[in-house]
């Protein structure tokens, strides 16, 4: 049963707050097929898929964010990027998908990077830490914390199901940011909020998915909140053959001549959404020729 994700954005109407919810389940069960993703690899694609939701939730302007986490082991990165309006993609290398299969992990945890790109692409900001966990959302506050000084208490977490390792029971996460002038007597509050919050766990039921409201409720605690705007994620990958033969296109000479002296079709697969494009020896031959 698919039951529709969502991503909610609130403030405090009289406490200088913001507060986001967020539900990816179904879009990471269907970039996790696109992946043939199982089990803790379907999970760490889920997570670090929110932790860039939660940080494209803050642009002014209609970019992109791409949080990447890196480690030492048997998988070596993960990316995600996402858009304001809730559009996702992410990817862990193909092959060591298919190595770790639905198994967990060795991991060292190296870093985290984030790259924010304006509506033209160029980047406008790029920050790197140490990551300090295997958690994303302690990975998340800590960067937040450090590249932006922003105060933050984030949860994220993604549950597979134990029969079916190639689906997630639920991925889904909070974020809530402490604005400069958030009183030490509300930031105590909340965080006793965030100790004492159910676990994920407890507010999942099989026949309803996950219950974002009871979420949005529990955090909210005593206080009044503004709904800002409610959006529905979407996976989206903006991949296309000419964007392939621009990649193409910043090859060395002598890389590409060699590709083009086989005189064979050129399989190349995209590694976020795994659509596969033919690049011909003549289209090869066409960029050689740009360089003439």
């Amino acid at each position: 049963m698919n039951f529709k994700d969502r991503i909610i954005r609130a403030t405090g109407k009289k406490t200088p707050f913001r507060l986001i919810v967020v539900d990816l389940t179904s879009t990471m069960n269907e970039i996790g097929r696109h992946h043939d993703a199982k089990g803790f690899a379907l999970k760490m694609l889920a997570e670090n898929s929110i932790a860039s939701i939660f940080l494209s939730a803050g642009l002014k302007f209609a970019g992109t964010v791409s949080f990447t986490s890196s480690f030492g082991g048997e998988i070596t990165k993960i990316q995600s990027d996402s858009t304001p309006m809730g559009l996702v993609r992410a990817m862990i290398p193909q092959a060591e998908i298919q190595a770790v299969g639905a198994n967990e992990p060795a991991l060292i945890p190296q870093h985290v990077s984030v790259v924010k790109l304006n509506e033209q692409g160029k980047r406008v900001h790029e920050s790197i830490i140490e990551a300090p966990s295997v958690s994303m959302g302690q990975n998340l506050a800590m960067y937040l914390l450090q590249s932006e000084q922003i105060r933050s208490a984030v949860g994220i977490e993604a549950s597979f199901n134990q029969q079916d390792p190639s689906k997630l029971d639920y991925a889904a996460g909070f974020y809530i940011e402490a604005f400069p002038d958030l009183e030490d007597k509300d930031i105590n509050l909340i965080e006793v909020i965030v100790q004492n919050l159910p676990k994920f766990r407890d507010m999942y039921k099989a026949d309803k998915g996950f219950d974002l409201d009871e979420l949005l409720d529990q955090l909210r605690g005593p206080y009044d909140i503004e709904i800002v705007r409610e959006i529905d994620p979407k996976p989206y990958c903006p991949c296309s053959k000419d964007r392939m033969l621009a990649t193409l296109a910043t090859l060395p000479t002598k890389d590409l001549q060699e590709l083009y002296s086989e005189n064979k079709d050129l399989n190349v697969v995209c590694d976020f959404c795994r659509t596969s494009y033919t690049i011909t020896p003549n289209e090869l031959n066409d960029i050689l020729k740009d360089r003439a």
